[in-house]
């Protein structure tokens, strides 16, 4: 009978002690404030060795304007390449490439 009391004692004192350190949940939540946030911008500058200007065209500045994506001419680079034989000899029956 102590062992079982013994037992409930120590249950108890740990569901207390468990429970005098637990933290109120309202409590602790703070609200962020994006102002309070500092913003360390390191200057990267690098030597490349030469002068890059003689390389842009007049005028440049990658600052100015806006980007827009439809601007960029994109090249299709699929194009059918010839090997000189025929591939499907060496293939198995109803073999398909994009079959998962």
């Amino acid at each position: 009978m102590t062992y079982r009391n013994y037992l409930m004692i120590v249950f108890a004192t740990a569901v207390l002690g468990f429970t005098a350190n637990a933290n109120d949940i309202s409590t602790s939540t703070k609200e962020l404030d994006v102002q309070s946030i500092e913003f360390i911008e390191e200057d990267h500058s690098y030597e490349l060795g030469f002068d890059t200007s003689k390389y842009l065209p007049e005028g440049f500045d990658p600052y100015q304007g806006q980007f827009s994506v439809s601007s960029i001419n994109y090249m299709d680079l699929c194009e059918e390449i010839e090997l000189g034989f025929e591939t499907t000899e060496y293939l198995p029956e109803d073999f398909n490439p994009y079959a998962e």
